[in-house]
């Protein structure tokens, strides 16, 4: 993007905060039409005034909002999102005021609802970020470390499993021992060896183990068929199950923050959605953020779709559409398991929240733990420390090349901490930037339905940018 802001002042590359559709260096990928800065779509922007995420509302002359905006008003306009919601802060030193929010298109099609900051949205894999901070929580009291064996903080029956854990051979239908426990650390950083039913293309197996194939199959089908009815059901459930790989050895894609969040409930010893309440969202004031939305406010829960072609989805096989799905989110209706990794039925579990909440917990995190509009702290500097590092080569340690030895989804150049995705150098950008943009330093995450964040700090000014909006693109018809 060709600004004379980001030219002048010190600010991350466009391609660190706008949509996916921007590429590298902050230019459109060649192959894309650029969008304009007036959408052919009505979009309600709300720069000034108010407040957003805790944080003040001020525009900064220069901003490119229209452009960013524009990119994420062309997907609606294509008919790839039925709508969406996003917001972007920035500061000096820290986030200090909300540069623009703004909304587009509709949250339900059929029944005509426009899409809102407060529409609510499921949250899918973003629910994890909540976890994390859970655990460090405990941490700081003395509860746990990071890294203690899993097992320590487990019931004893499903602690002997762990204590003891069987791998899958990469031949035949044999298991062997592990050649170690698995961590709290590797269970924060999808390095455990336990794989996951949810996320085919992100679980990063690089080879097949024979009948071990989709074991977790009959797992999300206990949860889908209602003979899995709490997180601990599940985890015991799992715990039968052998791992993929040695604990710290590679990266899965996994059900770890599942095992998490029944660690916090042991320990804890209330459920999962009642810890959060009190750790998280109360102190933040996200009154609409929790496992099951309540009836009162079911006319908010978006329409969850997929754009496709696939006639298996209601579409006529040629032209890829948006196409309902359905899923349990609403209360008397939802998903029982309260799954502190997002998912684990075939489209259930998880958080659900709206853009006007998370922006609240994301500011927090970013700020050091600091809650917005207040000198209290949700955690410590010490905590906020851990949450932004590496993690990820903490547990498999560096080459004599000074290179982490285990990358993010075995991609060279992304690390992982624990709210996300870190771009490091010799990150190399996706052929059309749709998601690693190869900008060292971005921070970023995304959930199912295609919310997503991406943060970045350049010269000492932060940037952070949000969107919400309930598309699956998985599964797209091709």
């Amino acid at each position: 993007l060709k600004s004379p802001y980001l030219q002048q002042s010190p600010m991350p590359p466009a391609s660190a905060t706008s949509s996916a559709r921007l590429g590298a260096r902050g230019r459109l990928h060649p192959k894309k039409r650029r969008a304009s800065a007036r959408p052919s779509v009505a979009m309600a922007l709300f720069p000034n005034g108010g407040t957003f995420g805790g944080l003040p509302m001020q525009s900064d002359d220069g901003f490119p909002t229209g452009e960013i905006c524009g990119e994420l008003q062309a997907m609606v306009d294509k008919g790839r999102w039925p709508g969406f919601a996003a917001c972007a802060f920035t500061g000096d030193g820290c986030l200090d005021r909300c540069l623009f929010s703004c909304r587009s298109g509709k949250s339900n099609i059929a029944k005509g609802e426009p899409m809102s900051c407060d529409t609510i949205c499921r949250l899918y894999s973003m629910t994890k970020a909540f976890i994390a901070v859970g655990i460090l929580r405990l941490s700081e009291r003395g509860l746990l470390r990071l890294n203690d064996p899993a097992w320590k903080h487990l019931p004893e029956l499903v602690a002997e499993r762990f204590r003891n854990p069987r791998v899958a051979a990469e031949s035949g239908d044999s298991t062997r021992s592990a050649k170690g426990p698995i961590t709290i650390r590797q269970l924060l950083t999808h390095t455990s060896g336990i794989g996951s039913d949810i996320a085919r293309g992100l679980d990063a197996l690089t080879r097949k183990r024979g009948p071990w194939e989709g074991m977790y199959a009959g797992l999300t089908a206990d949860v889908d068929e209602g003979r899995i009815r709490s997180i601990g059901e599940f985890v015991e459930a799992l715990s039968e199950y052998p791992l993929w790989q040695h604990p710290g050895r590679e990266f899965y894609y996994s059900y770890g923050y599942d095992v998490l969040g029944f660690i916090i409930e042991h320990l804890a010893g209330c459920s999962l959605d009642e810890f959060l309440k009190n750790e998280v969202f109360r102190p933040l004031g996200m009154r609409d953020t929790s496992f099951a939305v309540p009836k009162g406010k079911a006319r908010r829960l978006a329409r969850l779709y997929r754009f496709t072609k696939a006639r298996r989805f209601g579409a006529d096989g040629v032209t890829a559409e948006l196409r309902p799905v359905k899923s349990r989110f609403v209360e008397g209706r939802h998903c029982p398991v309260w799954s502190g990794g997002g998912c684990v039925g075939s489209r259930d579990g998880g958080l659900t929240s709206t853009l006007r909440d998370y922006s609240k917990f994301l500011v927090c995190l970013f700020n050091g733990g600091v809650i917005a509009g207040s000198s209290e702290r949700l955690f410590s500097e010490a905590s906020a420390r851990l949450l932004l590092q590496n993690q990820i080569a903490a547990v498999g340690g560096l080459r004599a090349s000074g290179q982490p030895r285990i990358f993010a989804h075995n991609r060279k150049g992304i690390g992982l901490n624990l709210v996300g995705e870190v771009q490091l150098q010799g990150c190399e950008p996706d052929s059309q930037c749709q998601w690693f943009d190869g900008v060292p330093g971005l921070v970023q995450w995304g959930g199912a339905a295609s919310t997503f964040y991406k943060y970045q700090v350049v010269n000492g000014r932060p940037l952070l940018l949000i969107m919400f909006t309930q598309v699956l693109p998985q599964d797209d018809g091709r």
